[in-house]
């Protein structure tokens, strides 16, 4: 089972590092061009890739009030045009049972600059 969450984990992350970054979501005040459901996120720069990684039940109420890595990129001085949003969904069971497993992978191997702490893996 830890292999095959590990391979799902990094193609997530492939998926997050090479989507061209035109096809990721701009940032906007009321992200109602983000989806409700679950999700792996990443928050990326044009030319940067991954400042940050998460995991939510609720994508577009996550970002609604805010989300530190975008107060973090503004304090950064970074172009918002170059700071987008990238959603991988989660499907029931990867939400319920695997969510937490896989990004501590994702996080472990990307090491996003704006991920305060590395998830511990066990």
């Amino acid at each position: 089972m830890t292999d095959d969450v590990e391979v799902q984990a990094l193609a997530i992350l492939d998926s997050l590092t090479n989507t061209p970054f035109e096809q990721c979501i701009p940032i906007t005040r009321s992200f109602k061009n983000v989806t409700a459901n679950a999700s792996i996120y990443a928050v990326r720069h044009r030319e940067l890739g991954l400042l940050y990684v998460g995991k939510t039940r609720y994508s577009r109420e996550r970002f609604r009030d805010g989300h530190k890595a975008f107060l973090w990129s503004w304090l950064d001085h970074y172009d918002p045009e170059d700071v987008r949003l990238l959603l991988y969904p989660l499907d029931f069971i990867q939400l319920q049972t695997l969510s937490s497993s896989l990004e501590a992978i994702i996080i472990a191997a990307a090491k996003p600059p704006y991920n305060a702490r590395y998830p511990a893996r066990d």
